[in-house]
């Protein structure tokens, strides 16, 4: 009888998610099957569905897990820092940012993807129990912060790291607007083209300036 272990069946769920968060950075979401999946792992298809329901559902994890680890991260570099002032908050949200979409981008283009494509047909129990863990994570984070800055709520500071999040996003899904099915349009529209890290950071500058003062 073969019988996994706890360990085993996790470095399973492992192997399949990491193959498709490589698959991911180098194509279209839609270009991506459980099979093909399944053929970069090295394993069965029917293997890949006793870890993960649907395509969709590799994707969900992705996104929650990866978010959790980037927020630990994130509250890693905070307790380091010490910071002592919201010029030097606001800075460190900027640099952090940067990090998000220098170092994470595949994080915010599966955000992009959550409304529309993956809740769909992912799994609403396990969506709802990650997201219950990243919600812990960005709590710890969001408290910190206030302990940090007393004037800034948990609630506010909760919301810095949403709009963050929102802000690389939506303008992910802006990216393309002079071209179509990722063929260029032969049309000039220079001005329809946007940086996702300078507008990102630019746009994120304004909210924090807005919210911290200048």
């Amino acid at each position: 009888m073969n019988i996994k272990t706890a360990d085993e069946k996790q470095r399973k769920q492992a192997l399949i998610a990491e193959t498709a968060l490589k698959m991911f950075e180098e194509n279209d979401f839609y270009d991506i099957s459980i099979n093909s999946i399944a053929q970069k792992s090295h394993i069965a298809k029917g293997t890949v569905f006793n870890y993960f329901k649907t395509k969709e559902n590799i994707f969900m994890h992705l996104l929650l897990v990866g978010y959790q680890k980037f927020f630990l991260e994130t509250l890693n570099q905070l307790q380091k820092t010490k910071l002592t002032t919201k010029d030097e908050l606001k800075s460190f949200l900027l640099a952090n940012t940067r990090d998000l979409i220098e170092n994470h981008l595949t994080l915010i283009k599966l955000n992009a993807l959550r409304g529309p494509i993956l809740e769909g047909k992912a799994s609403k129990e396990e969506t709802i129990e990650g997201r219950q863990r990243l919600y812990e994570v960005h709590e710890r984070l969001a408290k910190f912060i206030h302990d940090s800055f007393p004037s800034i709520g948990v609630k506010t500071a909760n919301k810095i790291f949403i709009i963050q999040s929102s802000i690389a996003s939506g303008l992910i899904n802006l990216s393309n607007l002079d071209s179509f099915n990722q063929e260029p349009i032969r049309v000039d529209m220079n001005d329809f083209k946007v940086s996702i890290l300078n507008d990102s950071i630019e746009t994120f500058d304004f909210y924090l300036t807005g919210l911290l003062g200048k």
